[in-house]
């Protein structure tokens, strides 16, 4: 019942369609139910007189009885399986709407691999319920209704033969249902790693190869590759017994009936014609019942699907639009960290520890500091990617849990250190989808510098990037990832070690092309790169989360601190490349 309560809404926009195609079911094999009834009446007919008419009238009797039942088995697949298909879209919608809703916390506690084949394989695997089990469910229902009901107007000595078979068929049925059930969730969760191990393998294959790791990674997936093999070959052991056991069964009666059924006409009690309908409805049960044990399979292999789907559905955003949303009007920048501290889910030490600074408006602030100092947790933080434990972030005086997270983040652009960039054209991944005029889009290519690679492009902004912009070198791809944080005019823009990966002249001329635009908007520098940060309004230095050092660049180098240890350090590294 739980399958159904959960799927039911899915069913709701369908149910006209869904109705009609069951009702062809019905109708399908009402004409098919009616074939041996026919055949009946003709081979009874011959044993009296009968006319070449009589004849002609059954035969086309059988033709149209045949034509009807096949034209609505075609309906009825087409139909039912139609809506299945309708269902399986709609659930894929639904499941990739919800999982966007999903903070970052989520994905660090979840495999990318075992997302993906909750989102394919077993929503395929509930489609095959809500189609063909489903289809084949009232079809072997009222097979057995009209099949049973005939063969009592037939001989119901003879029909309650058959119907003591029923209670071993059922047993049988319900036994092995049970071992497929666990035997199904043990393959897919040995299918999730499967495809965990070579989504990893794929997306790293450069370090695979870097460091030799071919051999590791192939004997990994290797044991991966024979655990999906024995699993799945459990199942299909289970799967495999059902058919056997139901025509063994099946035989049993038929054996029963030929010598029970033969005795019968012998004493002139039942006619050939009434043998023959009896047989030929007992050979109409035989693939109802094979087919409730591929549904019984297919019901539980759904179920089982069905749970894994529900286990994300039932997964609620940590971070949500607060039920009282409070809009802070025409973002004006201002930036406020009220001693803020933060410990990620997984840490067990604060990335941030007591942060608390104040962002004026078109300020220019910098933060600098060693590798996991805690720098890019700022601009986390400021876009609720993740929310503080203790102390409070403020946007223009509103706290931001407060506020609405679209309103938020549209007030932000966050340009990460490794951006990700999507298969796609260099023109889709700067507009993401929005409509931008050619001066526009211009516009964003001079500031990110990233109209000097043009030409090197060999269609242009059309240029296809690959999966991640692998054709894109690591300094592009951060251009392009700049190109899209301006063209949003953004009020704030976090630049999170945003040019490390471009060389010293083109974060200068990158530099000098904000400076023009950033007029009059605020924006937050994070790097580890100190000549990022030289003309800033305010720097800080972080430390293992805490703030060490503040002020500009000229007091924080008279100072003699980490900040002018961290810029001696880079300017004699440009001295010995120079060399």
């Amino acid at each position: 019942m739980r399958f159904w309560q959960r799927i039911l809404p899915y069913f709701r926009p369908y149910r006209t369609k869904v109705l009609a195609g069951l009702g062809f079911v019905l109708l399908a094999n009402g004409f098919q139910a009616a074939g041996p009834w026919v055949i009946r009446g003709a081979i009874n007919s011959l044993e009296t007189e009968i006319t070449h008419a009589a004849l002609w009238n059954y035969a086309l009797l059988i033709l149209a009885v045949a034509a009807g039942s096949g034209t609505f088995r075609f309906l009825m697949r087409r139909t039912v399986i139609g809506v299945s298909r309708h269902i399986e879209y709609d659930l894929r919608q639904s499941l990739l709407n919800h999982l966007l809703t999903l903070d970052p916390g989520f994905y660090d506690r979840w495999r990318t691999g075992d997302l993906m084949t909750r989102s394919t394989s077993d929503i395929e695997q509930v489609r095959m319920v809500v189609g063909p089990a489903l289809m084949y469910t009232v079809n072997t229902i009222s097979g057995l209704v009209f099949s049973f009901s005939l063969m009592a107007m037939i001989n119901v000595k003879l029909t309650l033969l058959i119907i003591a078979v029923g209670p071993f068929i059922s047993g049988t049925v319900f036994l092995l249902g049970r071992q497929v059930h666990k035997a199904s969730t043990a393959s897919q969760a040995a299918f999730s790693e499967l495809s965990n191990t070579a989504q990893q393998n794929l997306s790293g294959i450069r370090i695979v190869k870097a460091f030799l790791q071919e051999k590791a990674q192939e004997a990994l997936w290797d044991l991966r590759s024979r655990t999906f093999f024995r699993r799945n070959m459990r199942l299909i052991l289970i799967q495999g017994v059902f058919i056997p056991s139901i025509m063994l069964l099946f035989g049993g009666a038929l054996a029963a009936i030929l010598l029970y059924g033969g005795y019968l006409i012998i004493q002139g009690v039942m006619q050939v014609g009434d043998f023959v309908a009896f047989v030929s409805y007992l050979g109409l049960l035989i693939w109802p019942m094979i087919a409730l044990g591929w549904v019984v399979s297919l019901f539980q292999r759904g179920n089982a699907s069905l749970d894994r789907l529900w286990e994300l559905f039932d997964r609620r955003p940590e971070i949500a639009d607060p039920p009282d949303p409070v809009s802070p009007g025409k973002t004006e920048g201002r930036v406020t960290f009220d001693r803020v501290t933060f410990t990620y889910p997984s840490a067990d030490r604060p990335a941030l520890r007591g942060v608390e600074f104040d962002i004026r408006p078109g300020w220019t602030f910098g933060v600098v500091g060693r590798v996991g100092s805690g720098k890019s947790t700022i601009a986390g933080l400021l876009a609720r990617l993740y929310d503080v434990q203790e102390g409070e972030i403020r946007l223009d005086n509103t706290p931001i849990r407060r506020m609405r997270l679209g309103e938020l983040r549209d007030s932000l652009a966050v340009v990460p250190q490794e951006p990700l960039l999507f298969s796609t054209t260099i023109r889709e991944n700067i507009t993401l989808g929005r409509e931008y005029s050619g001066e526009e889009i211009e516009q964003a290519l001079e500031i990110s510098r990233l109209v000097q690679d043009l030409p090197d492009f060999p269609d242009g902004l059309e240029t296809e990037v690959g999966e991640r912009g692998i054709t894109l070198s690591g300094g592009q791809k951060q251009r392009v990832a700049i190109a899209r944080a301006v063209i949003r005019k953004p009020r704030v823009i976090i630049l999170d070690d945003a040019l490390s990966a471009v060389d010293a002249a083109t974060e200068e001329a990158i530099l000098g092309n904000l400076d023009r635009y950033l007029e009059g908007r605020t924006a937050i520098i994070i790097t580890h790169r100190i000549s990022s940060v030289v003309k800033a309004d305010e720097i800080i230095v972080l430390e293992e989360g805490e703030i060490i050092e503040r002020g500009l660049h000229a007091d924080l180098m008279k100072a003699g601190g980490v900040y002018r240890e961290l810029f001696h350090r880079q300017e004699m590294a440009k001295e010995l490349e120079a060399a």
